[in-house]
């Protein structure tokens, strides 16, 4: 499972490199901005990355089931570096790669709202709302049954 995860951030922090160089590359490599140390190394590193693994994210048919977000909302006082924490966890992975999303609801969890995301590759949508309606009905099933045995 570990190694999932880690092939899951490397593959955002290529997806994300990608995006900053779509967006800001030719602004960068033009201006050559006198950036603070950290932010520097890592501006230049996505400036100067290829796209060939960038390819690699968008090549498969495959789905990838991620909870829709991160853990329960924060309470309406939370301290503003805690609120950071929690939207820098809400980034979505189909935001910065492209994929298509479906947010599936599952029912409550000690009163709060579960539900699961699933991801495909870019242009994949129809493929994506197929499986969902295929899944429907069985996820349903799923959430009666433990619904009432948690009665």
């Amino acid at each position: 499972m570990l190694a999932s995860l880690v092939a899951l951030s490397s593959a955002m922090r290529t997806l994300l490199r990608y995006e900053f160089k779509n967006n800001h590359g030719e602004w960068v490599s033009t201006v050559k901005p006198d950036l603070g140390p950290g932010i520097s190394e890592r501006v230049w590193k996505a400036v100067r990355s290829t796209d060939e693994n960038t390819a690699v994210c968008h090549s498969d048919f495959g789905i990838l089931a991620i909870p829709t977000v991160p853990e329960p909302p924060p309470k309406l006082q939370t301290e503003p570096s805690t609120l950071e924490t929690f939207r820098t966890g809400l980034l979505s992975i189909a935001g910065v790669s492209g994929f298509c999303q479906v947010s599936i609801p599952l029912g409550t969890y000690d009163n709060l709202p579960v539900s699961v995301s699933l991801l495909a590759k870019h242009g994949s949508d129809g493929f994506l709302l197929n499986l969902v309606e295929t899944l429907s009905k069985t996820l349903n099933e799923q959430i009666e049954i433990t619904q009432a045995s948690s009665c």
